[in-house]
């Protein structure tokens, strides 16, 4: 699915910070809000892996089309969908059969953003344990992306898609194998594949980047979707914009600058309680502080 347009960034929400609606209906609320986006969250409520089918599919297509909201990505990071641990097993477990759990999920991942037509599918490495070997980890991560690649590449060529029309994304993410935009971004320069892309998370490079207004500049090359939250302190909790210590004026000069048009995405996972105040005050900020989302909504008005 198309960018909204050549010359902006797309807006969209997370589709995690809206559990308590079905997916449809989220769909319809950001389109009322103003969003040019949805963010998908594989997870149990909207988009689960183990029974989301053609027909799902099928309905998810037919109310975008009806919004005119476009799918932008499909988020994989949900940290109970596995076991009752955050995030485990990981993607970097050095047991082989616990990691192929979390492989058979990507896969799926995979199959079904394709099936929907997302432009970037996204996942995190997950928690290296205790006392395991980072240069192994580093190994066992790189051979399991080539696997994912290809898969990837099986899918797109099954349904006829261009390659490149969906691309894997890989955030880093605190405490994580991969916890900053240069460690994924060495990644990507290893695998040497422009199927794989940096999906940032600015609280997150907040959080473990001494610069990270210049770390975020600086791999915007490589980056092809960028999830937004505010943060306050350095403490990895998702704020709604312009509640915590973000300098978003900051934000919005470099995302202008470096005329980045990939998709921004706002990330608030636990404010599914206060999404009615949430959704349109984080839209709001968000167009008020960064230049780049002014332009022309979906019916040609100016924002």
């Amino acid at each position: 699915m198309p960018l909204p347009t050549a010359d902006r960034p797309g807006l969209a929400y997370n589709a995690n910070g809206l559990r308590s609606l079905a997916l449809p209906d989220a769909v319809r609320l950001l389109a009322d809000s103003g969003y040019d986006g949805i963010e998908l969250s594989l997870n149990r409520q909207h988009v689960d892996p183990w029974s989301f089918a053609d027909a799902d599919a099928d309905e998810l297509r037919a109310v975008l089309e009806e919004t005119g909201v476009v799918a932008c990505s499909l988020a994989t990071g949900d940290p109970l969908l596995l076991s009752e641990r955050p995030f485990e097993p990981a993607l970097v477990d050095p047991d082989p059969s616990a990691r192929e759990r979390r492989l058979d999920l990507l896969r799926r991942a995979v199959r079904i953003g394709v099936r929907i037509g997302v432009p970037i599918v996204v996942f995190s490495t997950g928690r290296l344990p205790d006392g395991a070997d980072r240069e192994q980890a580093l190994r066992v991560l790189d051979a399991s992306v080539a696997e994912l690649l290809g898969v990837l590449a099986r899918e797109l060529r099954a349904a006829g898609a261009a390659p490149g029309s969906t691309v894997l994304g890989v955030e880093p993410e605190p405490g994580f194998l991969l916890e900053t935009n240069g460690q994924v971004a060495e990644l990507i320069e290893r695998t040497g594949s422009e199927a794989l892309r940096l999906s940032q998370d600015l609280g997150h490079t907040v959080v473990v980047e001494e610069d990270a207004l210049e770390s975020l500049r600086r791999h915007l090359p490589v980056t092809r979707h960028l999830q937004v939250e505010d943060i306050a302190g350095r403490v990895h909790a998702h704020l709604v914009p312009g509640e915590g210590d973000i300098d978003f004026d900051a934000v919005g000069r470099i995302l202008h600058e470096e005329e980045f048009t990939g998709w921004i995405s706002v990330e608030l996972y636990d404010h599914d309680h206060v999404h009615e105040r949430s959704v349109p005050d984080s839209r709001r900020f968000l167009v008020d502080h960064l230049p780049s989302l002014g332009g022309l909504d979906r019916a040609g008005a100016r924002r």
